[in-house]
Order: C-alpha cells, then sequence, then structure tokens
C-alpha cells in the first residue's frame, strides 16, 4: 500500500515490493504471481480499511457528527495529502491509465466512500431521493486533497474542512 501510494502503481516495481517486505523477488512470485494480483490485495486491504473506518465513525449516533468525523481525517492525514495525494483516489487513477479490470476493483474504493456520505445524507434530510449532496461532499474532498498536495499548505486543509463542517451542520 506505501509503496503504491508514495510512487504510484507504474512505478512500483515487483522488486521493490520484495525488497519493502524483506523476502525476495522470487518469494514474493511464489505469493502473487504478478504486480496486478498485490494490487488486487492492495485494493482489498484499502476496502476493508475504510470499511472499519466506516464502522468506528458510525460508533456515534449523529449523521452530521459522522461526517465531521470523517472530515477531520483529513485534517489529520495532512501531512500525507500533500506529500504524496490521496491514496485511494491516485490508485484510482493509477488504475485506470494501466489495467481497466484494477480500475474497475480501484472503482469500489470510491464508490464505498460515496455510498457512505449518501447514507449519512438521507440520515440528515430523511429523504431518500436525495440530489447530489453526497456527490457535492465528495467532489470537494477530491478537491481539498489535490489543492492540498499543489499549494503544500495544511492551513488550507483545515479552513476547507472547517467550511464543509459548517455546511454539513447548517442542514
Amino acid at each position: 500500500m506505501r509503496l503504491f501510494h508514495e510512487q504510484g502503481y507504474g512505478k512500483v516495481k515487483l522488486s521493490d515490493i520484495a525488497k519493502a517486505s524483506g523476502i525476495t523477488k522470487k518469494e514474493a512470485l511464489d505469493y502473487f504471481p504478478s504486480k496486478a494480483e498485490i494490487c488486487h490485495h492492495v485494493i482489498d486491504a484499502h476496502l476493508e480499511n475504510q470499511a472499519v473506518q466506516f464502522e468506528e465513525i458510525n460508533q456515534n449516533s449523529n449523521p452530521r457528527q459522522r461526517l465531521s468525523l470523517y472530515l477531520d481525517t483529513l485534517v489529520e492525514n495532512a501531512d500525507a495529502l500533500i506529500k504524496y495525494g490521496s491514496p485511494m483516489t491516485d490508485l484510482y487513477f493509477d488504475m485506470k491509465r494501466e489495467e481497466k479490470q484494477l480500475a474497475d476493483h480501484a472503482t469500489k474504493i470510491l464508490q464505498q466512500r460515496l455510498d457512505w456520505i449518501r447514507e449519512q445524507f438521507v440520515l440528515i434530510t430523511r429523504v431518500k431521493d436525495i440530489l447530489d449532496l453526497h456527490e457535492r461532499l465528495d467532489s470537494a474532498i477530491h478537491g481539498i486533497s489535490i489543492l492540498a498536495q499543489v499549494t503544500g499548505k495544511p492551513k488550507l486543509i483545515q479552513h476547507q474542512v472547517n467550511q464543509l463542517k459548517s455546511w454539513i451542520r447548517s442542514m
């Protein structure tokens, strides 16, 4: 996960993965026949990590607070966002350029987040057919990640997250 996030899928070699894992390239090939197979496991790990994160956040009974807690993770991860960008978004775009099957798998990460955000807005608005609130928030999250990486300003992340929280509280 770390290598794909820091270097991008295209730049990482199987030998890099083996070295970072403390095994030989041959041993790595015994477990995974290709870098693509490793990537499928990385995507599954992202899906699992995100699901666990949502389960933890869902312990809070207030959907507005849940969204705020999720947004707080952007602030908590500001340094990594600035240095490397969003691991899940970047992985998706790497896959889209490299391999359709991997891109389809990586789409599940983004869809899982979008579905969770949508669920929170349905609970807030009590309207099942909400318009695009979840898409607006998810777009803002992607935008914050890009701006943070381009500007290198952690305060930008905090300011934008505060604006989004204010918007959510106003509902």
